[in-house]
């Protein structure tokens, strides 16, 4: 009988309890639909309640001091001390402005300057105290006590209502919280840790349940971060999971904080997270948090390609940069393909005085003019339709724009495309370099950037002879260089650019999205990979290099590419970050060489001599430099046969001319 009493008393207290929340909830909604405080101004609100407690420290100090002997002290003499510690207080409140904190995000910082404030005005206070000694005087312990008694009042008001708060908007996620929760877990004590979880505690559709933390340092096993264990390191990930499925809580995804977390560490992990079965993912920018999304939740971010490369950031010399770039007219050819375009962006951002596009492409040069227009209207632009192996045009447009600087990006690049139109591909890289050189160095620009890449080295392919050739082009006319015609020829090297038109990274996401299978030509094929937008740094900082260096001519700028990449490997990669199989739900086919293609790219012939730069990612390569005259008559056979389409003397002309050229049929 007395069991069932206490039941159903439990079921009453838990029924009223429930009830009692729920008519708090809907009191706390109705003040907040209603705003009652918007009447005042919150500011104000928040002073009035600071000056009322400055108000009543000092008699309370006292009481506390004295107790019931306060009746002897002159109601007067109290009345002079409130009034001044509560003047002083107000004048301290309005200088320091802590009226104006967010009373429900209220944290330490806000604690801080509360206890600066209190601590002015007790030192503003106390030499009065000690002058108002008439009829009698103010216990010194007081001050002490008013102190302590004011951070109280202060500081502990803004914390109840931050707890307050906290509490019944709990009770309204616990009530609009309906969606199933993705278990979590976390790799990486930091800053951004911290801030994700307390950003999943405080969101009202909780669709994130963190299970624990992995950490690359063994020191921080064992320890918590707001509540959550740190429960390994990385070594320790399979026996972490095993052990949370022991515990029914197997983590759906794991999670990288770390922004810097890359290459091979997170290669390995992809692998970890593959036998487990946990998808992997990254958390967003540390600024990117508090960005409000319709979907009012934080978004993880999917592991992309360029995460495992783990290119290590490069210090760059932003300074020169902008002298370089600042206030001059900039000129960029085949400004609307990947290279081209990503210049304009990170050229804009140095504010230079004039931009000319130039590109072959109707579409790409409407798109990077449309882009242009829109992000960077405040600068002078002007976009010309125009193909570099049309000399007159070329130069006219050179005539009439005066760039101080021209970025040659203009080539055709994708090798078995160039294979099939070898004589398109000849008047595009090597005329349309020439064109482009010899109006510059007519006209006077300061200096061409022309932009190579690895393929040029021993080439097997018309694309790499043809970038070759327009390399030597570069060098013999830097080393024409007078007091009176002073055009420098900067050259840039390096290799794949990640997506980039004929990369093979867009190549394998589309075929992803198709349910694959991803072709491979090789099984051993391997390629030197960077960014888009870390390539065109590099360039960047090689053409300021170029441009300040006084040491030789005919310079040829490599980026450090790192190791070189197999495809394979990357196929298997991206598949596994889909959260797919190689082999079993995506396979992988091999299609043997194309034709052009080499099994391993260089970055640099035998012959050259490495120097290394400012640039620790930037290496100077040197050769012999060829004979202008020589090259420049040679250079006008080979348009010529090209035009007239006769393409194997054509090609054989590119053989003597590139002797290191062998095709590979």
């Amino acid at each position: 009988m007395h069991k069932r009493i206490n039941v159903s008393r439990k079921k009453i207290n838990y029924s009223f309890k429930k009830a009692f929340d729920k008519k708090m909830l809907s009191v706390v909604k109705s003040i907040r639909s209603a705003d009652y405080l918007s009447i005042f101004n919150r500011s104000f609100i928040a002073l009035l309640h600071d000056i009322l407690a400055s108000l009543i420290v000092i008699p309370f100090a006292l009481w506390l001091r004295v107790g019931d002997d306060i009746v002897s002290y002159p109601p007067s003499f109290i009345l002079k001390h409130t009034i001044v510690f509560g003047l002083i207080a107000t004048a301290i409140f309005l200088w320091s402005q802590i009226y104006r904190g967010v009373w429900r995000y209220v944290s330490l910082k806000e604690l801080s300057a509360i206890t600066i404030a209190v601590a002015f005005t007790v030192v503003f206070y106390t030499p009065l105290m000690l002058i108002m000694t008439h009829p009698v005087s103010m216990p010194r312990s007081v001050i002490v006590i008013a102190c302590f008694l004011m951070l109280g009042f202060l500081g502990g008001s803004r914390f109840a209502y931050r707890v307050f708060r906290n509490r019944w908007e709990t009770s309204e996620k616990e009530n609009l919280s309906a969606t199933p929760q993705a278990r979590v877990l976390l790799v990486g004590v930091n800053n951004q840790t911290e801030m994700f979880i307390r950003e999943v505690e405080n969101n009202a559709k909780k669709l994130y349940e963190i299970v624990g933390i992995i950490d690359e340092k063994k020191a921080d096993v064992g320890r918590y971060v707001h509540g959550i264990e740190v429960m390994g390191t990385l070594d320790d990930i399979p026996e972490v999971v095993t052990h949370l499925d022991s515990q029914g809580s197997h983590p759906h995804h794991l999670i990288i904080t770390d922004p810097h977390f890359k290459g091979k560490k997170l290669q390995k992990l992809l692998q970890d997270c593959d036998d487990l079965r946990v998808d992997l993912a990254r958390l967003p920018k540390l600024t990117d948090f508090n960005k409000p999304t319709g979907s009012h939740h934080i978004d993880i971010k999917p592991i992309s390609v360029e995460d495992l490369l783990g290119r290590q950031q490069v210090s760059l010399d932003r300074k020169a940069m902008r002298t370089f770039i600042e206030k001059r007219r900039i000129l960029i050819t085949g400004a609307g393909g990947s290279i081209g375009s990503e210049l304009i962006r990170q050229l804009a951002e140095f504010k230079p005085s004039h931009v000319t596009l130039i590109d072959n492409s109707e579409f790409l040069l409407y798109s990077i003019n449309l882009e242009f227009q829109e992000k960077f209207h405040h600068i002078s632009s002007k976009s010309v339709l125009a193909d570099v192996s049309d000399a007159v045009r070329i130069f006219k447009i050179i005539g009439e724009e005066k760039p101080d600087v021209i970025f040659h990006a203009a080539a055709l690049k994708h090798v078995p495309i160039a294979e099939e139109n070898p004589n398109e591909t000849i008047l595009t890289n090597i005329v349309g370099t020439r064109n482009v050189a010899e109006a510059a160095r007519h006209f006077k620009v300061k200096a061409m950037v022309f932009i190579s890449t690895d393929k040029a080295v021993n080439p097997s392919s018309i694309m790499g002879a043809s970038k070759r050739l327009s390399e030597c082009l570069c060098q013999s006319l830097d080393s024409l260089n007078t007091k009176t015609v002073s055009t420098r020829f900067i050259i840039t090297r390096f290799g794949n650019v990640l997506g980039s038109t004929g990369s093979v990274v867009p190549l394998f996401k589309r075929q992803l999205e198709r349910g694959g299978p991803l072709t491979v030509t090789d099984p051993r094929v391997t390629r030197y990979f960077m960014t888009i937008h870390e390539a065109v740094e590099l360039i960047l900082q090689a053409a300021v290099l170029g441009y300040k260096s006084n040491k030789s001519t005919g310079q040829i700028f490599v980026l450090d590419m790192g190791e070189s990449i197999n495809i394979a490997d990357l196929a298997k990669q991206m598949i596994r970050l889909v959260g797919l199989k190689p082999d079993e739900d995506i396979s992988i086919h091999y299609t043997g060489l194309r034709p052009g293609e080499k099994l391993h790219e260089e970055l640099f012939f035998k012959n050259e001599n490495l120097q290394s730069t400012a640039c620790e990612t930037i290496m100077m390569a040197t050769t012999q430099i060829n004979d202008p005259k020589h090259l420049l008559t040679a250079i006008d056979k080979l348009e010529n046969l090209a035009r007239q389409r006769l393409t194997d003397k054509a090609i054989k002309a590119l053989q003597l001319l590139v002797p290191e050229y062998k095709k590979v049929s």
